[in-house]
């Protein structure tokens, strides 16, 4: 019953991203070609409008991409679709798990969407270099990372950061959707309200461990480290720090859910 629940998630969702995916797409092969004219300025500059948009193309899959998932399950769970979602002979979690899959899914999608429409557009010997470099090179000696592995942790945090922003999303829902009035505006101020409280106890969690290690206070003393490793450190630890939390909030979202569920 689970895949059957998933497939018209995805299939709501996908409705109208998979436009902003052939868009996007259809916009980076314009942006090689015209950006590949170095001898006509008026192609090249042709090349650098269709660059520009392009990257809107990028927001726009991520905000639609968001909006449509937070659409989604509020219409299913909470909307006019609630009092067919919740006579179907499936459980609370099984509805979540469904929404939770979707999220994972899509977002995995859209993140491969820009990573191959960056790829399509710019990439070439010339632009690796510059890359390597110019943007890279700073980072490579902060962290002690290869070039692979921390283009690699640098997406997995910022993919996961992502999950865990939109989780967050169906946490104000929730708990937002428990009173009677005003479930919207709830809804939106519970979620901004427990995203900053989670990213100011992460700050807080951080320095109380720079205190018990001195490599990592000289990140909130100066603009130095000590050693390559600290930095290292804590982008790994960032991964694990935002995988716990898409954890937690999962059985937190779960069990908020079994208690019921207010309908419009």
């Amino acid at each position: 019953m689970l895949g059957k629940v998933l497939k018209y998630d995805l299939k709501y969702i996908y409705k109208i991203l998979g436009v902003f995916y052939l868009l996007t797409f259809g916009m980076a092969i314009l942006t090689r070609i015209l950006l590949g004219f170095d001898n006509s300025m008026v192609m090249h500059t042709l090349g650098l409008i269709s660059s520009g948009t392009l990257i809107a193309l990028f927001f726009n899959i991520l905000i639609n991409n968001f909006m449509r998932i937070w659409v989604r399950f509020r219409k299913n769970i909470y909307g006019d679709e609630a009092y067919l979602t919740h006579t179907l002979p499936i459980t609370k979690q099984t509805i979540y798990n469904s929404k939770f899959l979707a999220l994972l899914i899509t977002t995995l999608t859209s993140f491969l969407v820009v990573i191959l429409s960056i790829l399509i557009a710019y990439f070439n010997k010339e632009n690796l270099i510059i890359f390597k470099d110019m943007i890279l090179a700073s980072f490579r000696d902060m962290t002690g990372f290869s070039n692979i592995s921390l283009i690699i942790i640098l997406i997995i945090i910022l993919i996961l950061e992502v999950i865990f922003m939109v989780q967050i999303g169906y946490t104000g829902m929730i708990l937002g959707h428990k009173g009677n009035q005003g479930k919207i505006a709830k809804s939106i101020g519970i979620g901004i309200g427990i995203y900053y409280l989670v990213s100011l106890l992460s700050l807080l969690l951080l320095y109380i461990i720079a205190l018990f290690t001195p490599n990592l206070m000289d990140m909130f003393i100066s603009n130095t480290f000590s050693s390559p490793n600290t930095f290292k450190v804590i982008l790994i630890g960032c991964s694990v720090y935002y995988l716990l939390l898409i954890i937690i909030f999962y059985f937190i979202n779960i069990k908020n859910l079994k208690v019921g569920v207010n309908l419009d």
